[in-house]
């Protein structure tokens, strides 16, 4: 049963559930801000998730507890709507990030998520709550900012103008950040009250679960908010790119090139041609696409992203003499494979058009090699244009398995770390089926206790280059 008073216990309970809620919601908005998208790519984040979320159950339990005792009933109504919806959507995230599933979902849940907050603020204005200043000025603030992260969010994900999308992106992050405001406000008033508080003189006996629940939370996030802080930095991500003397030595030896087609859009890209290139022999062709950590339009990047060194490196130009292309993509896109997200595919297939007008390229021998999103890139360049390929390596990619029927006759060595949280090997495990039961016979490789980071296994796979420069389309 409930008691009749709040106690100073659950004033103290509550006061500090959130303000760990507000601490923790600076903390990772500051993150969020700095890497945007690239936070997904932080391994600790997803614990440090799962500690948010406990955070924010806890406090909003605190929360509804107090509009009960207080007779607020409107404000514990819509309280207890955001609270439910709220936790749904940890749940979804989790889900999506760890199975990429219900992903169609996810724009619609955040609406319901912004309009209930919106609905939640309002309750807190024009109800009896709105007796306690702090929290109908809590209401106002919700009010306000509700609406404007609807609607970043909104024209962010319809418009297509990438430069206005990433604007709208950073300032969605950045009124996010304000939303601690109304905990503050909560806070506040929970303080106020505490000091009216008279002291009996009875001691009450702590009650284990709340005690318990301090325990966890504040160990949570010192262990994994450090954690998060620290490959947060270590990234790199957050910070502008400067290339070493190495890189910028590197760099010029390979030449800048930009492919323009009618539009004026503009593909950056690195042409690396074969020692001792001979202009009367044909050569093959490798497309090597960079990961994420190497989007941009310095045009420098992805030469040191992999497999860029490895493919570039002087005894491997020597034993396999060809052509290495090497797009970057900018940010705000990717090299195709992903569902919703803006492509450069045909300015890359444009460009090779292009630099096959230039050199004697051997239209047989056209290979491709991706990582992360370069492999979900490889995934969907032999899958929409199997005739200009001869062989595929894609790594901790993903593919579409109605494409298994057109990848039938493709030579495929495909390679995924089984304990892949950011691009899950689901997304190769299906694809390799497909093709397998349309009668291909792609090599997969799978590491039963690797993550994202396979390179250095694939790298070292017997044969790799062999296998690849061995492809001939008939």
């Amino acid at each position: 049963m409930l008691k009749s008073v709040l106690s100073r216990d659950f004033y103290s309970f509550a006061t500090l559930f959130t303000a760990l809620l507000i601490v923790s919601g600076i903390f990772q908005g500051i993150i969020v801000l700095g890497l945007g998208s690239r936070t997904l790519t932080v391994g600790a984040f997803y614990p440090w998730l799962l500690v948010y979320a406990f955070i924010f159950v806890v406090a909003s339990f605190a929360s509804l507890q107090y509009f009960w005792y207080k007779s607020y009933k409107a404000a514990f109504v819509f309280g207890l709507i955001s609270a439910v919806v709220n936790l749904w959507q940890y749940i979804l995230i989790y889900n999506i990030l760890l199975f990429r599933s219900l992903q169609q979902i996810y724009i619609g849940s955040c609406v319901v998520l912004l309009s209930v907050g919106i609905l939640s603020g309002l309750s807190l204005i024009f109800s009896n709550a709105n007796e306690k200043p702090l929290l109908k000025w809590a209401g106002v603030v919700s009010v306000i900012l509700g609406p404007v992260l609807l609607v970043t969010m909104l024209w962010s994900v319809n418009t297509l103008d990438v430069p206005f999308r990433t604007l709208l992106e950073k300032i969605h992050r950045g009124v996010s950040i304000l939303g601690v405001l109304a905990p503050i406000l909560f806070l506040l008033n929970l303080r106020s009250e505490s000091k009216l508080l008279t002291d009996t003189g009875e001691k009450t006996p702590p009650i284990v679960w709340r005690e318990l629940a301090k325990v966890l939370a504040i160990l949570g996030m010192l262990f994994f908010g450090t954690m998060f802080a620290g490959e947060s930095v270590r990234s790199g991500s957050h910070r502008a790119y400067v290339p070493t003397p190495f890189e910028k030595k590197q760099a010029e030896a390979f030449g800048a090139r930009n492919y323009v087609n009618g539009n004026g859009d503009t593909l950056r890209y690195r042409l690396i041609t074969p020692i001792d290139y001979d202009s009367t022999k044909q050569y093959p062709l490798v497309v090597c696409l960079h990961h994420g950590g190497a989007h941009g339009t310095d045009n420098v990047r992805q030469l040191t992203a992999d497999p860029a060194p490895f493919l570039s490196n002087d005894t491997n130009r020597e034993k396999y003499p060809a052509f290495i292309f090497m797009p970057q993509c900018p940010e705000g896109y990717g090299f195709g494979g992903i569902d919703g997200y803006p492509t450069i595919d045909t300015l890359v297939f444009n460009a090779i058009k292009s630099i096959e007008k230039q050199y004697l390229i051997d239209a047989k021998r056209r290979y491709v090699i991706g990582i992360s999103g370069g492999g979900y890139g490889s995934w969907h360049f032999i899958s929409t244009h199997p005739e200009m390929f001869a062989a595929a390596i894609p790594i901790c990619g993903g593919g579409h398995a109605r494409y298994g029927k057109a990848l039938v006759n493709m030579p495929i060595w495909a390679f995924h770390g089984a304990r892949d949280r950011l691009a899950p090997v689901s997304g190769t495990r299906e694809i390799i089926h497909a093709i397998e039961k349309a009668g291909g016979k792609p090599k997969y490789s799978e590491f039963a206790y690797a993550g994202h980071d396979i390179w250095n296994d694939v790298r070292d796979a017997p044969g790799l280059l062999d296998w690849l420069f061995a492809q001939k389309r008939k």
